[in-house]
């Protein structure tokens, strides 16, 4: 139980490494100038139910009589279709950004508020990037809950528990330190383009995340 316990919390710090799983919400939460509060939630929340979606299928598996590879498989099949909707919601963000270049430093030069149209395309793309986080796989974890299983609820629940955790916390610490150190960035230039650099890296980490494999 100790080993397992050491290795929920050694691979959930390692998992949450891979860029998906932070580098999206610091150039998304950089475009919308989202405050420290605001991105802490966003990240728990979307932390939270990145790992909870995958404790779900395990138990659904379970149910199912499904075997460890077959649900490994299912978590696969849902990484595949995760990265390319990462590269798809990236270009269409970027594609928003281009059409919208220049009127984020218009607006604040001019003192006038966010058009109907631009607070609609941020709130579409603060859901997007939610659920697309919530949708995507959390593979490690699962093999962690099937050894899990045959000491019990109790033995389940802590796997899930220090899992969580840590994943969440290491997506935070890193969020915040990327930002921090965008935040020293003053270039006219990264405020006008700030969405289609946004755009851009999400679609390179989505394109990361099929070469790699992570």
């Amino acid at each position: 139980m100790e080993i397992l316990l050491l290795s929920a919390l050694t691979i959930g710090i390692i998992h949450a490494m891979a860029p998906d799983h932070w580098l999206p919400f610091v150039m998304i939460g950089k475009a919308n100038q989202w405050t420290r509060w605001k991105t802490t939630n966003v990240v728990i929340l979307a932390g939270l139910g990145h790992v909870g979606s995958s404790v779900i299928i395990t138990i659904v598996g379970v149910m199912l009589g499904a075997a460890l590879e077959h649900v490994n498989g299912w978590e696969q099949v849902r990484g595949n279709i995760a990265s390319w909707l990462l590269i798809v919601f990236g270009a269409g963000y970027a594609l928003w950004g281009v059409m919208n270049y220049g009127k984020h430093t218009q607006e604040h030069s001019h003192h006038h508020d966010h058009p109907h149209g631009e607070n609609t395309a941020k709130i579409v793309s603060y859901w997007t990037l939610f659920a697309l986080i919530i949708f995507g796989p959390c593979e490690p974890l699962i093999p962690l809950l099937f050894a899990s299983i045959p000491y019990g609820w109790f033995a389940i629940t802590a796997i899930f528990v220090v899992f969580g955790v840590v994943t969440i916390a290491m997506m935070l610490l890193q969020v915040h330190l990327a930002m921090l150190g965008l935040s020293f960035m003053r270039s006219h230039f990264f405020e006008d383009a700030s969405h289609v650099i946004a755009g851009a890296v999400i679609v390179l980490t989505g394109i990361l995340i099929r070469v790699l494999g992570i």
